[in-house]
């Protein structure tokens, strides 16, 4: 057996989940895939496991945190244990990985609900600081082009919430209930351009924001009395942009 054999085999056993098999591809002889299969059941190896365990539901706690607090213990630790039994939580890079442990707790929570929208919250947060960096205002000349296609700017986002966002945040840090859902909508776009990263919008540009999951020419949207100005204070925001 090659060193980087018997390397790969004990990594890959380490993060091992079930039903998969981790020394499939190996070029092991029979005597060394005994051994190997053994040794997943001596105390060393069992420890060394159950850190790497614990260092991944960590990180994904970390990624997901503010989501995570607003659930209940049994729930918290349900979604954490089903994201490392399917294999997840030692990506490289560390946004990319809590990018993906928010999608996988939003499919799994009510819509609407208090928890949905701070997921949200948390994953268009995530978007955001990607583009922040890089970011400066687009030219809006295009936007005089009426073939010019626009969509949904991909480092921005539109987050309801279904009480008032601060009141939310303070419940928590209170460790006092969640209000009831209100049937009245705080609506808040989240975008690079923004001085601190939000936004209350208007109507019309909430109605925009709706038009364009399926991007959209320029004529198209003007023909849905949709206005230049809107097209291009959102353009400048970062919350819509040409595709």
């Amino acid at each position: 057996m090659a060193l980087v054999d018997f390397q790969t085999g004990l990594a890959r056993l380490v993060g091992a989940q079930q039903g998969t098999a981790p020394l499939d591809g190996l070029n092991l002889d029979t005597r060394e895939s005994q051994y190997l299969q053994a040794v997943q059941t001596t105390p060393g190896f069992l420890f060394s496991r159950s850190i790497q365990r614990s260092w991944c539901i960590g990180r994904a706690a970390k990624g997901a945190h503010l989501t995570l607090s607003f659930l209940p213990e049994k729930e918290r630790q349900q979604l954490l244990d089903e994201w490392i039994d399917s294999g997840a939580g030692n990506q490289s890079f560390f946004d990319a990985e809590a990018g993906s442990f928010l999608e996988f707790i939003s499919r799994r929570l009510i819509n609407p609900s208090h928890e949905f929208s701070i997921c949200q919250l948390e994953q268009i947060t995530l978007r955001v600081g990607e583009g922040k960096d890089n970011f400066t205002p687009p030219d809006a000349a295009p936007l005089s082009n009426p073939g010019c296609s626009l969509r949904r700017g991909r480092y921005a986002g539109l987050v309801e919430f279904y009480a008032e966002p601060q009141r939310l945040l303070e419940s928590l840090q209170k460790r006092e209930p969640l209000p009831p859902l209100s049937s009245e909508i705080t609506a808040v776009f989240l975008g690079p351009g923004f001085e601190q990263f939000c936004y209350a919008p208007t109507a019309a540009e909430i109605d925009l924001w709706a038009t364009l999951e399926i991007p959209q020419s320029v004529s198209t949207l003007l023909s849905q009395r949709h206005d230049q100005v809107t097209l291009k204070r959102l353009l400048n925001y970062g919350i819509i942009e040409c595709s």
